[in-house]
Protein backbone atom coordinates (compact mmCIF):
# COMPACT_ATOMS: atom_id res chain seq x y z
CA UNK A 1 0.00 0.00 0.00
CA UNK A 2 2.80 2.41 0.87
CA UNK A 3 4.55 1.70 -2.45
CA UNK A 4 1.37 2.51 -4.36
CA UNK A 5 1.01 5.83 -2.54
CA UNK A 6 4.68 6.65 -3.11
CA UNK A 7 4.38 5.94 -6.84
CA UNK A 8 1.21 7.99 -7.21
CA UNK A 9 1.46 11.67 -7.97
CA UNK A 10 0.32 13.86 -5.11
CA UNK A 11 -1.83 16.18 -7.22
CA UNK A 12 -4.38 13.60 -8.48
CA UNK A 13 -4.60 12.02 -5.03
CA UNK A 14 -5.27 15.36 -3.35
CA UNK A 15 -7.69 16.36 -6.12
CA UNK A 16 -9.53 13.06 -5.67
CA UNK A 17 -9.94 13.72 -1.96
CA UNK A 18 -11.15 17.26 -2.68
CA UNK A 19 -13.58 15.88 -5.28
CA UNK A 20 -15.06 13.42 -2.76
CA UNK A 21 -15.42 16.15 -0.12
CA UNK A 22 -16.97 18.55 -2.64
CA UNK A 23 -19.47 15.89 -3.70
CA UNK A 24 -20.44 15.27 -0.08
CA UNK A 25 -20.82 19.02 0.50
CA UNK A 26 -22.98 19.39 -2.62
CA UNK A 27 -25.23 16.54 -1.51
CA UNK A 28 -25.54 18.00 1.98
CA UNK A 29 -26.36 21.44 0.55
CA UNK A 30 -29.01 19.91 -1.73
CA UNK A 31 -30.58 18.17 1.26
CA UNK A 32 -30.58 21.41 3.29
CA UNK A 33 -32.08 23.36 0.37
CA UNK A 34 -34.82 20.75 0.03
CA UNK A 35 -35.59 21.03 3.76
CA UNK A 36 -35.71 24.82 3.41
CA UNK A 37 -38.19 24.76 0.56
CA UNK A 38 -40.47 22.28 2.35
CA UNK A 39 -40.68 24.24 5.63
CA UNK A 40 -44.07 25.04 7.07
CA UNK A 41 -43.26 28.60 8.15
CA UNK A 42 -42.13 30.59 5.08
CA UNK A 43 -40.86 33.44 7.30
CA UNK A 44 -38.33 31.18 9.03
CA UNK A 45 -35.44 31.73 6.66
CA UNK A 46 -32.10 30.01 7.04
CA UNK A 47 -28.73 31.56 7.75
CA UNK A 48 -26.98 30.27 4.63
CA UNK A 49 -27.96 30.29 0.98
CA UNK A 50 -27.66 26.55 0.43
CA UNK A 51 -28.22 26.87 -3.31
CA UNK A 52 -25.11 29.04 -3.55
CA UNK A 53 -23.14 26.63 -1.38
CA UNK A 54 -24.22 23.78 -3.63
CA UNK A 55 -23.16 25.65 -6.77
CA UNK A 56 -19.73 26.45 -5.33
CA UNK A 57 -19.29 22.83 -4.27
CA UNK A 58 -20.22 21.64 -7.76
CA UNK A 59 -17.74 24.04 -9.36
CA UNK A 60 -15.04 22.81 -6.99
CA UNK A 61 -16.00 19.23 -7.85
CA UNK A 62 -15.67 19.94 -11.58
CA UNK A 63 -12.23 21.52 -11.17
CA UNK A 64 -11.03 18.67 -8.95
CA UNK A 65 -12.27 16.06 -11.43
CA UNK A 66 -10.46 17.86 -14.26
CA UNK A 67 -7.25 17.74 -12.22
CA UNK A 68 -7.75 14.05 -11.53
CA UNK A 69 -8.34 13.34 -15.23
CA UNK A 70 -5.33 15.42 -16.28
CA UNK A 71 -2.91 14.01 -13.73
Amino acid sequence: MAQVLNDASEVPLAAGIVAILALLLALFAAWRERRGTMRVDPDAVGLLDWRGVQMLALLLLAVALLLVAKG
